[in-house]
Parts: C-alpha cells; structure tokens; sequence
C-alpha cells in the first residue's frame, strides 16, 4: 500500500516537531516516500531535516504559502497515491493507514475532527463556527456532503487532482484544491482522525480574518467553475 504512496508535508518553522514527525510517519508509512517542503523556515528546521537522507527536501529561499507549498510538493509526487498532511502533529501520522485503505472507493479523502471520537471538541468555539460554516457553504454550492473542509489531512488518487487548475498560494488552497476536485465529479470521502491542539509552535492561521476571506474564495470559485 504505501509503497504506492508519497506523503507531502508542507513545513514552516517546526524544528520542535520533525524529528518526531519523521519517526511516526516512517512507522505507521512503511515504504511511504516523504517530500517535506520547507517555506523558508528560520529555525533550523531544515538543518534537521537534511540530516535524513531518505527524505525529499524542497527549500522555498522566501514564503511563499502553504499551497505553494503544497502545490510544489504534489508536483514532486509521482506514486499512484498522494497523502498531505500538516507537520506539527495535531493529526496523527497513525491514522493515515486508514486513509489510502478508503481511497479503494473513493479518489479523494479528507480526515475529518468530527466524526467517531469527536476530536473536534478540541477546537476553539471560533474555529469550530468559522470550520462549520465554510464547510456547510462548500456543501451547497459544491454539492458534497463534507464535515471538516479544512482539515491538516488529505489523501488522493494523484491522477483525480486537477493540479493544472489550482492557482493560489495561501491557505486558501484549501478551498480552490477541493472545489475543482468537486468541478471535476470527484466525491470527497471521509474518514475520523484524531486531533490534538499544538503545544509548540504558533498556529499560521488567523480564524476570524480568513473565515470572512475564504466565504467571499467559495463564492469566486463556484461561479469561475
């Protein structure tokens, strides 16, 4: 399974968690290749990871955002699966197995906080309104049926991922990346995971600021479909 399978991990300033990350993610992902894509960390998180000489390190030399960093990480991919997940271990590398195993009846599968143990709890009440309320929005004008649209974790068949469309570089990536898999007749699967809030670290996101920007980004993206 996961020798059919390469995991990107956009990473930014996360020198307090790779290693561990690096560790759980080879454990639970045997033969998984990892593409960790450094945006222009100061930290010394990429002095870390070029320790390990079985990983794929992209270096950005400046920021250029999470999707960017995604993006150029999907392009580096080239196995029949692609996994993305964040890098400071509020998601659990463990659960990925189950993941590609739901990618048998789906081509794309988000891991939702709110399904099964409920690990959304753990969210903030602006998060978890801000996160319900762009969800349901993407459900009306994208005709999904989603829980957790901006979940750290993904899975995809690398061939359903429309890459020639997706344009933007921030968070927002997000939202265009799962409405042009939605414009293209791709069902979004899900499947629980565990969360846990980051105890290092800084959150990149600021909730209220971006719930307002990526309500108005749904929109531009439905009527540009």
């Amino acid at each position: 399974m996961f020798d059919a399978t390469d995991i990107v991990i956009p990473i930014c300033n996360e020198a307090g968690t790779v290693e561990a990350l690096l560790s759980r993610l080879r454990a639970a992902c045997p033969e998984a290749r990892l593409i960790f894509v450094d945006n222009a960390s100061t930290d010394g998180t990429l002095e870390r990871l070029r320790r390990f000489a079985d990983v794929v390190v992209i270096r950005h030399e400046q920021n250029l955002g999470y999707g960017r960093s995604i993006r150029d990480g999907m392009r580096a991919a080239s196995r029949r699966y692609v996994i993305v997940i964040d890098a400071d271990l509020e998601y659990q590398p463990e659960d990925l197995p189950a993941m590609v195993a739901a990618l048998v009846t789906a081509p794309a599968v988000h891991g939702s906080r709110f399904l099964g143990g409920g690990a959304g709890a753990h969210l903030g009440v602006v998060r978890r309104f801000g996160n319900a309320a762009v969800t349901r929005l993407f459900n009306a004008l994208f005709r999904q049926h989603l829980t957790d649209l901006y979940t750290g974790v993904r899975a995809f068949e690398r061939s359903a991922v429309p890459l020639a469309r997706l344009r933007y570089d921030g968070f927002e990536f997000v939202l265009e990346l799962s409405a042009r898999l939605a414009q293209a007749g791709v069902r979004i699967a899900e499947v629980p995971v565990r969360y846990q809030p980051r105890t290092t670290g800084r959150s990149k996101m600021r909730h209220v600021r971006e719930f307002v920007k990526f309500a108005w980004y749904l929109m531009a993206l439905r009527l540009s479909g």
